[in-house]
């Protein structure tokens, strides 16, 4: 047929949309990593209720991962800390029946604790500055735990991880 593309086709619609497929489909889909777990390198994402018992859900399922991963003694215990603050923060900004998200990283020897809530952020400056001092105030234990480690805290605008196709 003349005049039809040569363009390579895309898998649309995938968290790879911009590459180029070498099928439109992957089915089966590729294997699991079944190497060893390592303390040098992991990432665990966590969908939680915001909920009274969210903080001690988040900081046992931290535990659990820290522990498979051997990550060392040193560092457990802070970061089940900031697991378990962060959670209380993202719940205090998260309405109840909505999810907060977490996740644990490790990679290129920084052990890394992420939170998502669901507060939009406000269109109105005045209240955007008071809702940015609400946040300073209720991390400080975060950013006290973080800066005696030699880590950072802050927050910013974030789009939630829970993007794509929802299966």
């Amino acid at each position: 047929m003349a005049g039809r593309s040569t363009l390579p086709a895309y898998a649309l619609g995938s968290p790879y949309a911009l590459q180029v497929a070498s099928r439109i489909t992957q089915c089966p889909p590729p294997p699991p990593d079944l190497r060893e777990p390592a303390a040098s390198h992991f990432v665990y994402g966590l969908t939680l209720p915001s909920a009274t018992a969210t903080p001690l859900i988040a900081h046992e399922a931290a535990d659990a991962v820290l522990d498979v991963h051997e990550v060392e003694e040193e560092l457990v215990e802070p970061a089940l800390e900031l697991v378990h603050e962060l959670a209380i923060h993202a719940c205090r900004f998260t309405g109840a029946g909505e999810m907060i998200h977490l996740v644990l990283r490790r990679f290129d020897g920084v052990l890394q604790v992420v939170v998502h809530d669901t507060h939009a952020p406000h269109l109105n400056s005045r209240l955007a500055g008071q809702c940015a001092e609400r946040r300073r105030v209720s991390l400080t234990a975060v950013r006290e735990l973080a800066e005696r480690r030699g880590g950072e805290c802050g927050f910013a605008a974030a789009h939630p991880p829970a993007t794509g196709v929802c299966t």
